[in-house]
Order: C-alpha cells, then structure tokens, then sequence
C-alpha cells in the first residue's frame, strides 16, 4: 500500500520491532528474577539458613550473620500440606562464602530437612550441618 507520496507504509509491528523486543526481553528477565525470588523466600531456604547459621563450626567458618545470595538453584515442589526441595544455596558471611546443599520434605504442613551440607569452592569435602559432629569432621561428595 502506497502512501501519496510514494512511500511504502509498514506495519504497526514492523515500525516497532525494537520496542516489542526490549518488553519482551524486560518481562522474560523479570520472570527469571521472580522466580530466583520466591526460591529465595521459601520457607525451606529460610529453614536451612538458619540451621545453618546456628551451626558452630559454620559460624567459625563463615562468621555472622550469615546471608543467603539471590541465585538459589535447584528443585522446589511444593503444595499447601507435602513438598519436596533439592536446592544450592549460596552463602556469605564476614568472613568467607561458599554454598549451602539442602534436601528436605514438607509432611503435614511442616518442612523437615533431610541433608545440610556445606561447600566453598577451594574444597571438594563438605561440612555436614545436620549432625552433632566436631568442626574438622567433613563428608565427601560422592560423584
């Protein structure tokens, strides 16, 4: 279709491709932070950061207060009753960071963990969180 000037006429979407693409960029990366988000404020990551945090040989290694990253990662199912979590925390304190590995199951409302273990990144061995076990008492992960 030809204007009276002789120029072709575009489309709405053809005019404005930048600016249907940016929205569409601008919506998926606040998706992606909604959902780092709510993993984030999860009753079970809040669980595992504060046992984690009472932890004494964590808190030699780490320091307090301990603060949990925003790029949680991992599995997170959940309904109002059961639920099932298999996530990597990551965590820092004053003194170091490293991540947080915790599984755990939500029974009859209440979230219970299974597994909190610790790992930094300049070791392969993990601090098990869970156990009354002395400081230096690790486990290795198993490949």
């Amino acid at each position: 279709m030809e204007n009276p000037v002789g120029k072709v006429r575009q489309s709405w979407l053809q005019a404005h491709w930048k600016l249907v693409l940016a929205a569409s960029v601008g919506l998926s990366l606040c998706a992606i932070i909604a959902v780092f988000a709510s993993l984030r404020s999860s009753d079970v990551v809040k669980l595992a950061v504060a046992t984690a945090e009472s932890n004494p040989a964590l808190a030699d290694r780490l320091g307090r207060p301990l603060d949990a990253g925003w790029f949680v990662t991992g599995k997170l199912e959940v309904t109002p009753a059961s639920g099932h979590a298999e996530l990597a925390i990551p965590v820092s304190g004053p003194k170091g960071s490293g991540t947080l590995y915790a599984e755990g199951h939500k029974r009859a409302g209440i979230w219970h963990l299974e597994m909190l273990q610790f790992g930094s990144k300049s070791s392969n061995e993990r601090l098990d969180l869970l156990h009354d076990r002395a400081a230096s008492e690790t486990v290795s992960p198993q490949n």
